[in-house]
């Protein structure tokens, strides 16, 4: 089958951003996401990195999708979550052969979508201020009149005025309303066998498949020990980020780890820190070397409590060979998807919003076949 060339808009309520590629980048310790022509990663990229996470929704999509790739788009958002229905679907249509394109000249095919998704990939109903968006999209959908154009409109109180706003834009086809119950039916209704699979853009006539009946659109299994994604109420307006966190690490970079402390089990900790001078933010994404100071043993199986100062970026933890780690929910809570080191150690830096007092446990357990007995530590982060 020949890959359509498609244009996926992500609408907000000042534009629609355009999806720029998106990209295998084996190199990165976790997925990542970029504004076009900048090396920064987007604010929001934490919460991308969590949705594209090994065994999470986008890994059901089949493909690659559980490998960690580079997303570029034309700029970035206020709030809100309705960007992770427009990004699943890219993730969907690229495991399945498709890739985009910036321009609508370009393009086989338009796709408009919003909306936030649940553990599922169940398109979440809300007020997405659809009227809005397709306002502000309206300009840039009339350059292109003649490219079919694919929605997907979230179940809400604008759900029936925004098809009949899409449906009187005039434009050559009639708008494709795609199933709108979760992503995996959409992707369906996009890609189904011989349908989207003319190899000339421009020269045919684009034939989606109807909307799957409610037995074909399900079947994923509801997803065990993978870290939430919010709150299932109803989405914030926009297509926007949550405030600010810590990007996710380059760390294999890090600095290589000093002498080891013993502990109970042989497990070590260390605090990730910024370098003077430099900043967590810089560290994570491989500007600086982090700097690894070792944790100390204080009483029984507790270590000395860390100090949350700026330059603590997070923490690397480590057991003997034999011995596997089961990490608290505390701080896998208020960290970054788990990095692993240069020397083996699982590196968790720290969300802004997870920079907050809290306790967590590490438990060792000797693999099956090891002669190690397992243990356990506790360790304090304090302001």
């Amino acid at each position: 089958m020949t890959g359509l060339a498609i244009l996926v808009l992500i609408p907000t309520t000042r534009e629609p951003l355009r999806l720029r590629s998106l990209n295998r980048r084996p190199g990165l310790p976790a997925p990542a996401a970029f504004a076009d022509g900048d090396y920064r990663p987007l604010p929001w990229s934490p919460d991308y990195a969590r949705l594209c996470a090994p065994g999470g929704p986008v890994a059901r999509l089949g493909g690659d999708g559980g490998l960690p790739h580079e997303l570029r788009l034309s700029g970035s958002f206020d709030a809100g979550r309705s960007w992770e229905v427009p990004v699943c679907l890219a993730h969907g249509l690229a495991a399945r052969g498709h890739r985009f394109v910036a321009e609508p000249a370009q393009a086989d095919l338009i796709l408009w979508a919003t909306g936030a998704v649940d553990l599922d990939l169940a398109v979440l109903p809300g007020d997405y201020a659809l009227l809005d968006k397709i306002e502000r999209s309206r300009a840039l959908l009339a350059a292109a009149p003649e490219v079919p154009l694919a929605v997907l409109l979230p179940d809400g109180p604008e759900r029936e005025p925004a098809a009949a706003a899409f449906r009187a834009l005039g434009r050559k086809e009639a708008p494709h309303i795609l199933p709108a119950g979760n992503v995996p039916a959409a992707v369906e209704a996009l890609t189904r066998p011989g349908r989207a699979t003319a190899p000339e853009p421009r020269r045919r006539t684009l034939r989606l498949a109807l909307p799957v009946s409610a037995a074909a659109a399900v079947g994923l299994v509801a997803l065990g020990g993978f870290i939430a994604l919010g709150a299932r109420q109803a989405p914030s307006v926009g297509a926007g980020n949550e405030p600010a966190a810590l990007p996710a690490s380059l760390a294999e970079i890090a600095a290589p780890s000093p002498p080891p402390v013993e502990t109970p089990a042989a497990i070590r900790v260390e605090e990730l820190r910024a370098p003077p001078g430099s900043s967590c933010r810089r560290v994570a994404f491989g500007a600086e070397p982090a700097e690894r100071r070792p944790v100390a043993p204080e009483d029984g199986d507790r270590l000395a409590p860390t100090r949350l100062v700026p330059e603590l970026c997070g923490v690397a933890i480590a057991a003997a060979p034999g011995l596997r780690l089961e990490i608290g929910p505390e701080l896998r809570a208020a960290a970054l998807p788990p990095v692993r080191l240069a020397d083996g150690a699982q590196g968790y830096f720290l969300r802004a919003a997870g920079r907050q007092n809290l306790v967590y446990a590490v438990q060792a357990q000797p693999k099956p076949g090891a002669a190690l007995s397992g243990g356990r530590i506790i360790h304090a982060l304090t302001r």
